[in-house]
């Protein structure tokens, strides 16, 4: 088959390129060319930017495919400009769809796990991020008024080589700079589903290889199980083979912490947790690795990647202060013994739950 790959250069790209050409697919990708990581599959590469529809008209011209996948761009470009020209559309697009993903009074609150039948944003008049949200609501609109057979995926957070936001980066690099601590906001307690990006891959070959039960669906994507913040730090530094103490602060003194290793700046609800069943029950979804062998060659990447940079991924946001973590930390920590003296609390002692008589039909000693 002739696929087009709109994209195919991030970190799940490489893993379905690699899939359509074992299948024995004509591969093509459509991207703006200014990001070609090492090791990319030998396909035809076409250069346009794919967020806007004039460049995307003059890159692809007058082609037809059998398969598009869309996984880079905007989606309410590439629907229209693609309508008619293609057998099977895959579209990508994102969890942030769903209301509560960013709590607001006005919004369904987000459930344990989140069902693709949870309602999306329909009203993004709340603020940006709910405007952000309705944007990709409206996205999935458009693929399906152009491409009514579409298949929509709805992607986690990813980790894998080359992503976009290097989320692991915050560890590894204190790590490597033997830092003693690392703050999490509330102990990093927050679930988040995410996916390695070979098992995103296996989502979208998934969905291509059954493309009658995928025709007009939309399907979450991520892993089975999901890490708190605090077991995917604890994962890492392990891979490291590091001791990094793993300290709580409440979020809202732990500012930099909350809005540089929390999803989205910490904007997102606590927990946020996707049920991928329906992939599993109607795609035959199985992952392709398993998670922590994922992120073990992860952590492996960055030690063959010593002049890493994260200057290069934008949306990296940490800036690695440890003079104002030292002083947070240090700060915090005198505020709380302080406040143990200040306030005269009596400590309940521990008490069994069950009564202990002494003798056949009595109570015991607390007249249970």
């Amino acid at each position: 088959m002739k696929v087009l790959v709109v994209g195919g250069t991030g970190p799940t790209g490489p893993h379905v390129l690699d899939g359509l050409l074992r299948r024995g697919d004509e591969v093509t990708i459509f991207h703006r060319g200014t990001h070609e990581p090492a090791g990319l599959p030998d396909v035809e590469h076409l250069h346009g930017d794919p967020h806007f529809r004039a460049s995307i008209d003059d890159a692809i011209g007058a082609r037809t495919f059998d398969v598009v996948v869309a996984m880079y761009g905007r989606l309410k470009h590439l629907a229209p400009a693609l309508a008619g020209r293609c057998d099977q559309f895959v579209a990508i697009g994102g969890v942030p769809v769903y209301q509560g993903f960013f709590p607001d009074p006005g919004q369904s609150p987000l459930p344990v796990p989140v069902t693709e039948e949870h309602p999306v944003v329909v009203d993004g008049a709340g603020g940006a991020e709910l405007a952000f949200s309705r944007r990709l609501a409206d996205a999935e609109t458009a693929v399906f008024a152009h491409h009514p057979r579409a298949t929509v995926l709805r992607f986690p957070t990813l980790f894998g080589p080359n992503n976009a936001r290097p989320a692991e980066w915050s560890v590894i690099k204190r790590v490597r700079d033997r830092r003693p601590f690392l703050i999490l906001p509330d102990g990093g307690h927050q679930i988040h589903t995410r996916c390695a990006a070979a098992n995103a891959a296996a989502f979208v070959l998934a969905a291509l290889d059954a493309p009658e039960a995928a025709a007009g669906q939309v399907y979450n994507a991520g892993e089975a199980t999901s890490w708190s913040f605090r077991d995917w730090a604890t994962t890492i530094t392990r891979l490291l083979g590091h001791d990094l103490e793993l300290v709580s602060v409440p979020r809202a003194i732990a500012i930099e912490a909350t809005t540089s290793l929390l999803p989205l700046a910490g904007t997102t609800a606590t927990h946020v947790v996707v049920s991928t069943e329906k992939a599993r029950r109607e795609l035959g979804y199985t992952p392709a690795v398993d998670p922590l062998d994922a992120m073990a060659e992860l952590v492996a990447w960055y030690d063959d990647h010593p002049d890493f940079d994260p200057a290069a991924s934008p949306s990296f946001t940490d800036r690695f202060d440890y003079t104002t973590e030292d002083a947070l930390l240090h700060h915090y920590r005198a505020a709380t013994r302080q406040l143990a003296k200040v306030v005269e609390q009596n400590a309940a002692p521990p008490i069994h739950s069950m009564p202990h008589p002494q003798r056949p039909g009595e109570v015991d000693h607390r007249g249970r």
